[in-house]
């Protein structure tokens, strides 16, 4: 299809994108909204060729770059090297850079008249008509040495094309700054930044104030003087200023509109933004910085730059001024501030000697953990200051003595630095840098921190106090520091379930290396400090706490275990309390020695069921004893602790003692157990082997859980069948004569399970037992017993014990139990009586008259063949539960006072009658 508007061309040799430094031939054409360029390639020529054949070489165009304008294009040319214009029917009057394909400036051509022709789409009509004429002002606008010359229906215009400073001039000759300034920027962005990105990286800036001035190009000096003489004016013509200072020198804000102040927060911002853009912290920390102080306006420079470092555009703050935001951030009481910048801060640009001097003077050891540890990958240095703080604050006024949280913000320094380490060391622990949590790598990094950080707490004795300018002569180390383990007793007084909660993170991580232990399966025992000291620097440990490993591994789990147990489980000695001079510290003291040793017997369970570390005697005893005072603990944990300590490890009667105390069942039955074992082949403790046995039913017997008490035939079958040796054989008797003893208690658990047991071991003393379980409960042990086995419940799970059992019973014991259903289950001796043979006629027939259980009278009338008899038994029992039945409803009939109902009875009463009269006469 035909296109609406002519194309359009213009030649010129120009530099592109992608092209390199060298000028190419680029045909630029035009035609309606798209703009194209092509390049034109030339065939090589045939150096073999002699002379001009006269042959024409025609170039060959390929595209190289396109883009549309906003409307359709009806002029076109070249205006130097890499600078295009084009006008659009929309009068646009459009400038663009070739290189990076950025519009350079556009003009409203709208009341310039131009000359333009008009061509005719047919030959043969010359006549021009609007719908099939075209318009073209490709003829109006011509270049010549950076000119451009526009024929206008009135005259020829000039338009002279200017350079960027020229541009920049321009503006600030008619005051337009900010406009420069802008200006000034997007020419750095676009062809400054990218040549200086291809010589360094994009992230670098200059910091130093004595730049070298051959290390800057041309254009970056003059931008830096064209920014020195936008700030000099504005600071010379700046508002007045009297209200401002009065409000910083009170240190409170004004209320009222303080237009100086204004006036310098935008002059701040706008000379941060140009330096930041363009790299130039030298000039900003440089003359800059000297022109506000100079004003008297550093602190709103300050507050500025604030802004830009939170917001991670501003990395680098010079040392000078980092002094003076320090001192502006502590007189705004802000010192945190600079805590908060740091974390924005590039550390490996910072100048760390006044840095970190600045740091520790002002007591901000967020920052100076953060600077160390990021800046110079040393995270145990800025530990052991911290630690120097909270030795020195531990007796101070706010010190131990002081009021501890509860769940809440530390309320003292002494707290506050103290879970400020806390925090520190879960982060390392976790392999994370501090505070901003990111990963800490090389991962190897993580192995060897861990060790660095264990060599600083387990070292003995701390470094003396360091000397100040009040106290020239060596301090004296008092307090914490004066004691051995100053580092971990610190973090134990600051809080101890916090500090085992870090220690669990290096315990639990599988990743962790810890040295083993030179002698495997030794028995603990108990460290007292002294000994404790003796073993430290012993060979036969196998592990040196106070000296790094060659091979990276961490101090072994149970060297630190004991350690943690010589520092927590004794109690505070003379020594210890004389080493703090206000007796408040020492009550605190005592409180919080309680504390540590509940958390520490609450960590100590799970590693002692891992296997990783052993205790003392003593010390599980109070592991134990922690675990059943303390709310929420369940009996299953003391039973799974039970199973997984050696019993070597524990004094048996001292922990079986604590434990039902606390009445854990299942715990004291573990225990019980275990004694049995312990004295079952010892003669000479046979007798706490019977009352370990006895006090194991006990502990079945009185068991919540109704299918763990029946465990205890099985553990009685078990204990009672054990006789490999002569004294086992001698246990089993006595064991045998306990469970006589325990029978009754038995057969209430569980008749079927005691009755075979009674199978299994006592048939020959049957007749004893069943006589002896006569005179308890009014016989109804001993019916329970017989049922079990006569009514064939025992033969459904031991058919072997049943019939010794059956076989063994006399027709006395049948007559016995049949006396005892009469007794306790009477509508159960029908059934009996109808499909067993074993009692005789004559006595069950008295029962059960005497009872007065008219079925099984009758049942037994008529098997001694008085059947007449039977049937008179029968119908007077019906006649009486019609009598009965009578009685009911009448009382029924009473309360309800209905006629109709007493009718209806009457009548089925007579019904009833007249049926059994019928009878009798049959």
């Amino acid at each position: 299809p035909e296109l609406p508007f002519l194309p359009i061309l213009s030649w010129g040799w120009a530099l592109v994108s992608g092209g390199g430094h060298a000028v190419s031939p680029i045909l630029a054409r035009a035609w309606g909204c798209s703009l194209q360029f092509l390049r034109a390639s030339f065939p090589p020529s045939d150096e073999s060729d002699e002379g001009d054949d006269g042959e024409i070489h025609n170039p060959a165009f390929g595209l190289h770059d396109e883009f549309d304008a906003s409307s359709p294009v009806v002029a076109l040319n070249w205006l130097g090297k890499r600078s295009l214009v084009y006008l659009t029917m929309s009068n646009e009057f459009t400038l663009i850079d070739t290189v990076i394909m950025t519009m350079q400036e556009r003009l409203d051509f709208s009341g310039i008249k131009l000359v333009y022709a008009e061509f005719a789409l047919s030959g043969t009509n010359s006549q021009l008509s609007g719908a099939a004429a075209r318009t073209t002002f490709m003829n109006s606008i011509r270049s010549n040495d950076n000119r451009l010359l526009i024929l206008c229906q009135e005259g020829i215009k000039q338009i002279t094309v200017m350079g960027m400073r020229e541009q920049i001039k321009s503006l600030e000759d008619g005051g337009q700054w900010l406009e420069a300034l802008a200006l000034a920027l997007d020419h750095y962005e676009s062809s400054i930044s990218s040549q200086e990105d291809r010589r360094r990286s994009p992230t670098s800036m200059r910091h130093s104030g004595a730049m070298a001035s051959s290390s800057l190009t041309e254009d970056e000096i003059w931008m830096a003087e064209l920014l020195m003489r936008y700030l000099t004016l504005a600071i010379d013509n700046a508002p007045e200023s009297s209200q401002l200072e009065m409000s910083y020198a009170s240190g409170k804000a004004s209320s009222q509109m303080n237009f100086a102040q204004s006036h310098f927060e935008m002059l701040s911002g706008v000379c941060i933004e140009f330096c930041v853009v363009t790299r130039r912290l030298d000039l900003l920390f440089g003359p800059i910085f000297r022109c506000f102080y100079e004003a008297r306006f550093i602190n709103v420079f300050l507050d500025v730059m604030e802004t830009y470092v939170l917001n991670d555009k501003l990395t680098y703050i010079a040392p000078e001024a980092m002094v003076m935001f320090v001192a502006h951030c502590r007189d705004m009481k802000e010192l945190s501030m600079v805590e908060r910048c740091l974390l924005h801060m590039d550390c490996s640009l910072m100048d760390f000697d006044s840095i970190l001097t600045l740091l520790k003077k002002n007591s901000l050891y967020t920052g100076l953990l953060h600077v160390y540890s990021s800046g110079l990958d040393d995270y145990v240095s800025p530990l052991e200051i911290l630690f120097d703080a909270i030795f020195d604050l531990a007796d101070e006024a706010e010190g131990i003595h002081a009021e501890r949280r509860s769940h809440g913000t530390p309320k003292s320094k002494f707290e506050q630095y103290g879970y400020k380490a806390l925090l520190y060391l879960k982060y390392c622990f976790e392999g994370k840098s501090f505070p901003k949590g990111s990963a800490i790598a090389p991962e190897e990094r993580v192995q060897s921190l861990l060790q660095e950080l264990f060599t600083l707490l387990l070292t003995e004795t701390a470094s003396p106090p360091r000397p100040s300018a009040n106290t020239p002569n060596p301090p004296v180390s008092q307090g914490i520091r004066s004691l051995s383990y100053p580092y971990l007793r610190a973090l134990i007084l600051i809080d101890a379930q916090a500090f085992l909660d870090c220690l669990a993170i290096v315990f639990d991580d599988p990743v962790a290396q810890f040295l083993e232990n030179a002698i495997e399966n030794q028995l603990a025992v108990d460290y007292a400090p002294d000994m404790l000291l003796e073993r430290e620097h012993s060979d036969e440990s196998g592990l040196e706490i106070s000296r790094p490993n060659n091979d990276g591994k961490l101090p072994n789990r149970q060297r630190i275990i004991d350690t943690l147990s010589s520092l927590i489980m004794v109690d505070v000695s003379s020594d210890i309390m004389s080493s703090f001079r206000h007796s408040d510290s020492k009550k605190q003291l005592m409180l919080l020695s309680i504390k540590a040793k509940d958390a520490f017997l609450d960590f100590l369970p799970k590693y002692l069921k891992l296997g990783v570390v052993q205790t003392s005697a003593s010390l599980t005893t109070e592991v134990f004893k922690r675990m059943c005072s303390k709310s929420g603990s369940s009996e299953s944990e003391i039973v799974s602790l039970l199973q997984a300590l050696p019993r070597s490890s524990y004094e048996l009667d001292e922990v079986l003692r604590t434990i039902e105390q606390a009445k854990s069942t299942r715990g004291s039955l573990f225990l019980h157990k275990a004694g049995v074992s312990m004295t079952l082949d010892r003669p000479e403790m046979s007798i706490q082997c019977q009352h370990h046995f006895n006090r194991s039913i006990d502990c079945y017997l009185i068991d919540s859980d109704e299918e763990f008490r029946k465990g205890v035939f099985a553990y009685v079958m078990k204990e009672c069948s054990s006789g490999n040796s002569n004294e086992a054989s001698s246990s089993s008797t006595y064991f045998q004569g306990i469970v006589l003893r325990r029978l009754p208690e038995l057969i209430k658990l569980d008749a079927v399970h005691a009755a075979e047991l009674v199978g299994e071991m006592y048939v020959g003393r049957l007749n004893m037992i069943i006589s002896s379980l006569e005179k308890l409960d009014s016989g109804r042990v001993a019916y329970s017993f017989l049922d079990a086995v006569i009514s064939g419940k025992l033969s459904k799970i031991d058919t072997v014990a049943s019939q010794e059992l059956l076989a063994n019973l006399t027709s006395n014991h049948h007559q016995k139990y049949l006396t005892l259903m009469a007794h306790f289950q009477p509508d159960r001796v029908y059934q009996y009586l109808s499909t067993n043979q074993g009692y005789r006629l004559k006595d069950a027939l008295e029962l059960c008259q005497k009872r007065k259980i008219a079925d099984a009278s009758a049942y037994l009338l008529e098997r001694m063949g008085d059947v007449s008899g039977a049937l008179q038994l029968m119908l007077q029992t019906l006649d009486t539960r019609l009598v009965t039945l009578r009685n009911i409803f009448l009382e029924n009939d009473a309360k309800n006072k209905s006629f109709a109902s007493r009718r209806a009875f009457n009548s089925k009463l007579s019904t009833l009658q007249n049926e059994v009269t019928e009878k009798e006469k049959s």
